[in-house]
């Protein structure tokens, strides 16, 4: 066997050093452009747009087993809501469920919340009780783009195609330009068929 001086040691020590950094730098610009998603349940075609579930990478916090106080006394929604944000992300939607209970228990107007509440009680079964509270939502708030996008989506996946248009046209009508507006016209298409 060859006799190494400090040299080689060195140059094998650099070596090693760049190729784990370049390892870790492949891996990780991989799972950059491909993260993991949850399956969507029974074959859902997206989230809608604007969902918490769509916001770019690190603009909800993902937490790990403690994203949902433990007793749910907590009193800062807007803490709420990240940590229920952070679990509908990973597809943990009946963890949310009483998440987004409680911020409606401390702010009843929430429309945001409710509509995320609904969609989360869809993903988990609970169709008719989606329905009810995105219908809420939306007789709250005529104007509230999300909450008929939501609302179409839900009433499609659901099975019905001509309360799904209604919801979805009403959905295009507040702001067909806008990011809700488009996806509710590509929803549209699909109701169509």
């Amino acid at each position: 066997m060859p006799k190494l001086t400090p040299l080689h040691w060195l140059l094998a020590a650099v070596f090693l050093a760049f190729y784990g950094f370049a390892v870790f730098a492949v891996t990780r610009d991989y799972y950059v452009r491909h993260p993991v998603r949850a399956p969507t349940a029974r074959g859902a075609a997206a989230v809608p747009a604007g969902h918490p579930a769509t916001r770019a990478p690190g603009a909800a916090p993902r937490g790990g087993g403690d994203a949902v106080p433990a007793p749910l006394t907590e009193t800062d929604a807007d803490l709420l809501r990240r940590r229920a944000d952070a679990l509908f992300s990973e597809g943990r939607y009946r963890e949310t469920l009483p998440v987004y209970r409680r911020i409606l228990e401390l702010a009843p107007e929430d429309l945001e919340t409710r509509n995320d509440l609904g969609l989360a009680l869809y993903y988990t079964g609970d169709a008719s009780g989606a329905l009810e509270q995105l219908r809420t939502a939306t007789s709250a708030d005529p104007r509230f783009q999300r909450g008929w996008l939501t609302l179409g989506y839900v009433t499609l996946e659901s099975g019905d195609k001509p309360k799904a248009r209604e919801a979805l046209g009403r959905a295009r009508d507040l702001g067909p330009d806008n990011p809700l507006g488009q996806e509710a016209v590509r929803l549209l298409g699909v109701a169509k068929d």
